[in-house]
């Protein structure tokens, strides 16, 4: 096992004398050299438990440890050792494209030439070099969120903290970032990746923590996760148009039938059962499929799942 990089001790969070709870009893760990997903919806307390990690808010209860120390007592070390991005980058909105990256590599000890010359590298990754000379204010809100992923890469710093880094950005510049992030960890950076696109989290982190109402429901790879919540397969169907109907009644025989749409059916079927279900898909001239693909559980089924569980439970409460 990797050394830890951070260790949550049972850290909370409350407001209003305990009224509000932003985070309840959260204890884990991040590994050096790893990804973490951080999962949950708006509200969850993600960025609240970032904040924490970062030292911008110190825990009601518990305690935050950054390489063994305390990060509300070690504020500074922290920030020289982990970047962070932010929901909201644009702090250095006043500053030209280039001049924010160079201020942000001295910040973090980077000599004047290497900032200019990384600060024109990063600019030149993100497809922003002819912009340089532009405040930040004065570029669209994706072009901010590029420049803001350049300030966290800069400096080359050990550990990277993104908190929805892909909010805002055409298909392209998401897959341009999630492609800078898998670069960092493979030069050895360990990344905390908060975000709730499930389905792009899914190519790039190597265990997920699924927050919901301030509370760590789970953490586990990803690999482990999907064997613990679902040993099914998917069977994801497109019926010809206006006769879905007819396929469901064909197949609800088989398993858990979810309607995705107007002609878009998933079915959830035991793996024993898979190989029949295949079968009959294919020598039943009379069903009205038009293509069908055979899939295993994604992060996002697994998600859903617990996510199910965990308001079943808050209302049983």
């Amino acid at each position: 096992m990797n050394p830890v990089i951070y260790e949550l001790d049972h850290v909370s969070q409350m407001y209003k004398r305990g009224k509000v709870k932003a985070n309840v009893d959260i204890s884990l760990q991040v590994q050096e050299g790893e990804i973490l997903g951080v999962l949950g919806p708006n509200g969850a307390g993600k960025s609240t438990l970032i904040k924490q990690m970062i030292g911008h808010l110190k825990p009601t209860e518990g305690k935050v440890l950054f390489k063994g120390m305390d990060v509300s007592r070690h504020t500074k070390y922290v920030a020289q050792q982990v970047a962070y991005f932010s929901q909201d980058p644009h702090v250095l909105s006043v500053l030209k494209a280039q001049e924010a990256l160079e201020f942000t590599g001295r910040l973090r000890g980077m000599t004047k030439s290497d900032a200019i010359r990384q600060s024109a590298e990063l600019l030149e990754m993100v497809g922003l070099s002819d912009f340089r000379d532009k405040q930040i204010k004065h570029l669209s809100g994706g072009q901010r969120r590029m420049i803001g992923i350049g300030t966290a890469l800069i400096g080359r710093l050990p550990v990277l903290i993104f908190d929805e880094p892909t909010n805002e950005l055409d298909p392209t510049n998401r897959r341009l970032v999630w492609n800078l992030i898998k670069e960092r960890n493979r030069e050895g950076a360990t990344i905390i990746l908060v975000t709730h696109n499930v389905l792009e989290a899914e190519q790039v982190v190597d265990r997920v923590a699924v927050v919901n109402h301030g509370r760590l429901l789970v953490i586990d790879a990803v690999a482990k996760l999907k064997q613990k919540v679902d040993q099914r397969l998917k069977f994801e169907l497109t019926t010809e148009f206006g006769r879905r109907e007819a396929a469901e009644q064909a197949l609800r025989q088989w398993g858990q039938l979810h309607i995705d749409g107007e002609n878009r059916l998933r079915l959830l079927v035991d793996k024993s059962e898979a190989s029949l279900v295949l079968d009959y898909i294919v020598r039943s001239p009379h069903l009205p499929i038009e293509e069908y693909a055979v899939k295993p559980p994604s992060l996002e089924d697994v998600y859903f799942h617990i996510d199910r569980q965990a308001e079943q439970e808050v209302q049983d409460v």
